[in-house]
């Protein structure tokens, strides 16, 4: 191949790479009529091109580069260069050869593509996807594969209708279980941390009124250290228990087999560990250990056995698969917020929005159904032990006055600048989480989990410790009650602490029409956490709390909160959040308060304070704002809060991702996110799919079967090898249970070669290979698949692709791109559309075009 004379121009430099293609292509000299060449002949003459273009390129550039350039870009990419043929094909690929001219041409700023698609890579390559995923964690498959005996038309019509009606009615028999026991367990926790706080802190106050701090304090502190100790030892015995468990279950719901999250153990630890640290008065909420509860019930009667109780009969074991088996630990997450929360749309949703990764019509309504007996036990249970029935909940954090609140129209920037507020603090709250829970991890690695008991038990001894005594260096303060204080006391009111202040006598003030003072600190830190975030709700209580304690309580709440939330006991995080950010909303009513005067409710600023914070922690939308209305009883608020989720979430996103989406990075969890990067378009399946298959014929032999279940793989594509044993033709797939099974079946009927046609799965999904890897992610994470073959034109398996291939695909392109294979291909695909768009004229959509010739051309 002849060099390019000295002193080319850009279109003579053009010409010379189309010459050189044609030799890259495998043919002659198409305009002189050659004939084609030999294998051998085509390499070697591949070989000399490509280095006669690299010596052509370098001869330009230091002819036609000016001087600045030749010291930096040029000198840059020779550095580049290594010395073997990868190296030179890289360094010519990231020479700048942008005609002055501007037309089309494909080599043009070649290193900025290269440095663009790789930003975007890193972009979807979180953490997340840098990490090497745990080898614990494999997949589920929730396409039920097709084999002979699932056919139902080999099946008596008559059985099948029977066998039909015998399912649907024990789905609905589950549902009404589910969510009952899921009531029932939300009110058996409440009601035994009502009775355990008021053992605790009846007996506390008496030996403090009684001047006796000392003894108070040790009364009160041990009371913590023995409840994180028990719950400690829970989690000792159930690992999985620690946590809230929504990212466990939101992994699980994704297609992830979690190991150990749905046991029946862990169900104990998990019920009897959040009552303990709820009752220790750590900053834990029982809302998301909820969600974890009705999961485990709602798998555990999918399953419709149990392990731990053989001697109880078996249930029906009809859902006891993976598709069936994950509708119900969606179902049952659903009923731990209704129950959690007293409400039941709200649940719905949050199952919907935040934990499922697969739904439907029916689901929703199955849900509906679920969610809504979770609520109404609760409710009857409190009616049985309150003497009434009402739809109040557990949880309910309702305005405390009869007309429905208004504000004015400037307030709804007010509001955007809370809703900003809290974006901020719930990203400050993720970020600094996530490096405590790193520093954790790194600091008890290879060491006794017995220890983190150790840890549990000090750092919240010394967290309460700080509640307790820093409120008695606080002034006290005066209040007095007037004739229409009525709605100030009770559950649904004020309940001012008077701690070390004046008039011990009483230490609920309210009660009687006099003045009298109160601590505002203790009466925010030493309550529990629903009395607390109640008060800072309260209507038409402006002056209540000033604005030096409410900054001090904001600041000091979110810092005990963000150190709590991680270490290894049970506990929710809604609670937590919702106070911090109650605090914050109250703050910024009193504020304007103070400036405005009377227009202004710092209890509403609480709630759009509470939901802002709440959101850009979690970022959740839809089914937190019916959550914070159904528990705030008040429909009046609905666009403020809204508006505070909406904005929360956006400033949120900017910084990082949720908590739950976090601490599933930290746990290296391989989570398939529904929108793919914009890389995902550009490339193909065989981009990212494992070359090397494990495949057995349709006529297996024992040794074949043997050898391919000696491997870790779940399944198997199977061939027809033909009749020369070197064909690959796709035919179905086989999983590993039933590969064993026929090789069974081959040794125990002594038979060399079975054929395990009957035992594959004919029709599985499959990706050819030139289709685009976003549609492949939409199909793998849409039907719930486990594995894709991918074959090429003539229905041949060529690779396969899994989870986790997709989790590695950033990982996949950043090294493609210096594979000299890659370089090779892209060249000839850029080349065929340099010569089409000189062809036809220049146009911008050319790559789009032709991308599906070569999986790469789009990534530069």
């Amino acid at each position: 191949m002849s060099k390019p004379p000295k002193g080319s121009t850009a279109m003579e430099l053009s010409t010379f790479k189309s010459s050189t293609n044609n030799a890259l292509l495998g043919g002659g000299d198409i305009e002189n009529g050659s004939a084609p060449l030999t294998e051998l002949q085509r390499v070697k003459k591949e070989k000399d091109a490509l280095e006669a273009e690299l010596r052509a390129i370098r001869k330009l550039l230091d002819e036609k580069a000016p001087a600045s350039a030749k010291k930096t870009d040029l000198e840059s990419m020779r550095d580049s260069v290594t010395s073997n043929e990868m190296g030179d094909e890289v360094g010519s690929l990231n020479s700048d050869m942008s005609p002055t001219n501007g037309s089309f041409n494909p080599f043009t700023s070649i290193r900025n593509r290269i440095k663009a698609s790789s930003n975007d890579a890193k972009k979807f390559s979180s953490r997340r996807y840098r990490k090497k995923l745990g080898e614990k964690f494999e997949s589920f498959d929730y396409d039920a594969p097709d084999d002979a005996s699932q056919y139902s038309v080999l099946r008596d019509a008559k059985e099948v209708a029977i066998e039909d009606s015998r399912k649907e009615m024990f789905r609905w028999i589950y549902l009404v279980l589910i969510g009952g026991f899921t009531g029932l367990i939300a009110y058996w926790m409440t009601f035994c941390v009502g009775r355990l706080v008021t053992v605790k802190w009846d007996h506390t106050w008496e030996l403090l009124q009684s001047g006796k701090t000392v003894e108070s304090y040790l009364y009160y502190i041990s009371w913590t250290a023995v409840c994180m100790v028990l719950a400690g030892l829970l989690v000792l015995w159930a690992p999985e228990s620690a946590g809230s468990g929504i990212p466990q279950v939101k992994a699980y719901l994704n297609g992830n087999q979690v190991p150990g999250i749905l046991r029946f153990k862990t169900l104990v630890a998990k019920v009897l560990g959040i009552t303990l640290c709820v009752t220790s008065g750590m900053p834990a909420g029982r809302e998301g250990p909820m969600v974890h509860t009705g999961s485990i019930l709602g798998a555990g009667f999918a399953r419709g056995y149990s392990d731990y109780f053989p001697c109880l009969p078996n249930m029906y074991t009809g859902f006891d698969n993976t598709k069936d088996r994950r509708d119900f630990v969606s179902m049952g997450a659903a009923a731990g917020v209704a129950a959690a929360f007293n409400a039941p749309i709200g649940g719905i949703l949050f199952s919907l929005e935040e934990v499922s990764s697969f739904w439907s019509p029916s689901l929703t309504w199955r849900s509906f159904i679920c969610a809504i007996f979770a609520a109404y036990t609760v409710n009857i249970f409190m009616a049985a032990f309150n003497g009434n029935f009402n739809d109040s909940g557990l949880v309910l954090f309702g305005h405390t006055t009869e007309d429905g609140g208004t504000y004015e129209t400037w307030e709804i920037f007010a509001f955007m600048l809370v809703a900003v507020f809290g974006g901020f603090i719930g990203a400050a709250y993720v970020v600094i989480n996530e490096h405590i829970t790193m520093a954790r991890k790194k600091f008890w690695a290879g060491k006794n989990p017995a220890w983190r008991i150790f840890e549990a038990v000090v750092l919240i001894s010394a967290m309460l410790s700080a509640f307790y005594f820093i409120p008695m260096l606080w002034p006290c303060k005066e209040y007095v009650t007037d004739s229409d204080a009525s709605h100030h006391t009770g559950f649904h009111g004020l309940n001012p602490i008077q701690y070390n202040c004046q008039d011990t006598s009483s230490r609920r003030l309210g009660e009687a029409h006099i003045a009298s003072h109160y601590n505002e600190l203790a009466t925010l830190l030493l309550t529990p956490q629903e009395t607390t975030i109640l008060q800072l709700y309260s209507r038409n209580t402006q002056g209540y709390f000033s604005i030096g304690t409410l900054a001090f309580f904001t600041c000091f709440y979110f810092i005990s909160a963000v150190t709590a939330y991680g270490i290894a006991v049970p506990a929710g995080l809604f609670i937590p959040g919702m106070m911090v950010g109650a605090g914050m909303g109250r703050l910024v009513g009193e504020i304007l308060f103070s400036i405005v005067g009377d227009t202004i409710d710092p209890g509403l600023y609480a709630l759009v304070g509470a939901s802002a914070v709440l959101g850009g922690i979690t970022r959740m939308t839809i089914s937190l704002t019916v959550i914070m209305v159904e528990v705030s009883n008040d429909i009046n608020y609905l666009l403020p809060i809204m508006l505070a989720l909406a904005i929360s979430k956006a400033v949120g996103d900017r910084f990082t991702h949720s908590l739950y989406d976090v601490h599933m990075d930290l746990a290296s969890i391989p989570y398939l996110e529904a929108d793919p990067p914009d890389v995902f378009n550009s490339l193909s399946a065989e981009s990212i799919m494992a070359r090397k298959v494990v495949m057995v014929g349709v006529e297996a032999t024992i040794g074949e079967m043997e050898e391919a279940l000696e491997t870790t793989h779940h399944a198997f594509p199977v061939v027809d090898t033909g009749v020369t044993k070197l064909n690959r033709f796709f035919c179905g797939i086989i999983t590993r249970e039933h590969l064993d099974g026929q090789l069974e079946k081959a040794k125990k009927e002594k038979k060399p070669v079975i054929d395990i046609s009957l035992a594959m799965d004919p029709s599985p999904f499959i990706a050819q290979t030139q289709l685009s890897l976003r549609r492949v992610l939409r199909l793998f994470r849409g039907m719930g698949l486990r594995h894709v073959v991918v074959v090429d034109g003539r229905q041949r398996v060529v690779g396969i692709i899994t989870r986790k291939d997709f989790i590695n695909a950033p990982t996949t392109v950043q090294s493609a791109i210096q594979d000299p294979r890659f370089v090779r291909a892209t060249r000839e695909a850029m080349m065929k559309m340099e010569r089409s768009t000189r062809i036809k004229g220049a146009n911008a959509n050319a790559p789009v075009k032709l991308k599906r010739s070569n999986s790469w051309v789009g990534v530069l």
